[in-house]
């Protein structure tokens, strides 16, 4: 089963304005699926059937249900997955952190994940 939501796209994309996505991760499993570590800076990876191109701005509203805590984090569209691939993957996009933030944001998650960063992920998201 997915612990991870379809996330949803908020406002409309105009000229300056990045677009939003907001996704829930129930577990750390589903984090470290998402988690793309190799990815400068860090990024997650968003499933969405929303169209992106690479460089896109989004902002992405991550609420992590196991700890209650809500992150606001911008980004930039790095990975595009179109659809169903070789491993069943789902339609998506890999943010790169951004903004001043953005460190503090990797070392959050990572240390969520600890241990789990040693290993790769068993069924990666993108």
């Amino acid at each position: 089963m997915d612990d991870t939501q379809q996330a949803h796209h908020k406002h409309p994309r105009g000229e300056g304005n990045p677009a939003s996505l907001s996704m829930a991760i129930a577990e750390k499993s589903a984090l470290h699926a998402s988690y793309m570590p190799f990815i400068k800076d860090g990024g997650l990876f968003v499933p969405t059937t929303e169209k992106f191109g690479l460089h896109d701005e989004v902002v992405l509203h991550l609420r992590l249900v196991e700890d209650g805590k809500k992150l606001l984090i911008p980004g930039r569209v790095v990975w595009i997955s179109p659809g169903i691939g070789q491993r069943g993957t789902s339609p998506g996009v890999g943010l790169q952190f951004t903004g001043e933030h953005r460190f503090r944001v990797k070392q959050f998650i990572e240390e969520m994940l600890g241990d789990l960063l040693k290993q790769p992920a068993s069924n990666p998201a993108y």
